[in-house]
């Protein structure tokens, strides 16, 4: 009686959990925003980041201004180097210059923060 009960109880846990999973992925394809990257390429700031000082913004600004100083040597020593998985290297076939190389598209995210955060500065009147 335990072990149908136990299974029973897994097997509903386990749909629990891909309902729950798949709550991201339905509010991307809903087009409702969430904080942090989206599927368009931009960035929601969060809410912890809307309390963010002044100071503390301009500090991650600076921080990924620094890192997208570095990405696109990363990006053309990765392109050197050649696509490591069959996904990358359909990426590269078909896609952009960039497609397929995990630099190209942290730059991206990256520059998707940095512009968020930078609108947050405005809004908060930091600048």
């Amino acid at each position: 009686m335990r072990s149908i009960a136990a299974k029973q109880f897994g097997g509903l846990a386990s749909i629990a959990l891909a309902v729950l999973g798949g709550c991201a992925s339905l509010q991307d394809f809903a087009g409702v925003p969430r904080t942090g990257h989206q599927s368009d390429g931009t960035y929601v700031v969060s809410p912890e980041e809307e309390q963010l000082a002044c100071r503390q913004i301009e500090e991650r600004i600076a921080f990924l201004d620094r890192r997208i100083e570095t990405l696109p040597q990363q990006a053309a020593a990765e392109r050197e180097k050649g696509p490591s998985t069959l996904g990358l290297a359909l990426g590269r076939m078909f896609g952009g210059p960039g497609s397929g190389l995990k630099a190209t598209q942290e730059l991206q995210r990256a520059q998707a923060e940095s512009g968020a955060l930078r609108a947050l500065l405005v809004r908060k009147h930091c600048v």
